[in-house]
């Protein structure tokens, strides 16, 4: 219908403003602890106005204490699935650019999400370091270890920077699959077309006692799990390596 967009694009909007004022005023009052609520609401409203479903498979592998969570990126749907399905807050590591995007940077970062300068190696060691003790606290961080949404519907390269995080903290990592959210809202699309999303979690990947030598063998195995769990996508392109 004509008015569906519109109706998107206000009610985006005015949920965002809220969910910033809201996590402002949680920090300014010491409440923080409760800002994930805010962003799960947040994501379910999102998903709502936009007709976009939710089905979760795996939740029996989620696993308690600390851990890192590590997703394919197709879709800017990816975030808000992943925050919706796990019981659990989560925080994102998130470009700095995006951070500095007005009313949804100032959310991100009263949310607690992490932003890394990457032209500032210095700075984006310390603010990994941070991350590294939030994860250890019992902060379950989100990574993209692809570093962007893919151009099509296959998985690109991993970056390596979320696999040291999980090895300096020694946590587990949780592989987390999102399927068909690129179906919905490709590259270059503003606004989602009405379906379902599915969020498919792995069995959790320990990281205990490993090096930095052993970067490579867990990014494999991860990344290895990860296109298992995405072939449960029927439009999902298998990388040819």
């Amino acid at each position: 219908m004509w008015w569906r967009i519109p109706f998107e694009i206000l009610t985006a909007a005015l949920g965002t403003l809220l969910a910033a004022i809201a996590l402002g005023l949680m920090n300014l009052t010491g409440l923080s602890r409760y800002s994930p609520l805010i962003v799960k609401a947040w994501c379910r409203a999102l998903f709502f106005v936009s007709g976009v479903g939710l089905k979760v498979e795996g939740l029996e592998n989620v696993p308690d204490g600390p851990f890192l969570i590590v997703c394919n990126h197709s879709s800017h749907l990816d975030g808000p699935a992943v925050v919706i399905a796990l019981p659990v807050g989560v925080y994102f590591v998130i470009k700095k650019e995006l951070a500095e995007i007005p009313v949804w940077g100032f959310a991100a970062k009263n949310a607690g999400f992490i932003a890394i300068d990457r032209g500032k190696s210095s700075e984006a060691q310390a603010k990994l370091n941070a991350a590294v003790d939030s994860i250890r606290n019992g902060k379950h961080v989100l990574i993209f270890p692809e570093g962007t949404r893919a151009h099509d519907n296959s998985m690109g390269r991993f970056k390596k920077g979320g696999f040291h995080l999980a090895i300096q903290a020694e946590v587990p990592i949780l592989p987390v699959a999102i399927n068909r959210s690129r179906t919905l809202l490709p590259r270059g699309r503003s606004f989602p077309t009405p379906g379902l999303v599915e969020v498919c979690i792995g069995a959790p990947i320990p990281s205990t006692g490993l090096t930095k030598e052993d970067i490579s063998d867990l990014l494999i195995r991860v990344r290895t799990e990860l296109i298992n769990l995405r072939k449960r996508d029927p439009d999902f392109l298998p990388p040819e390596e």
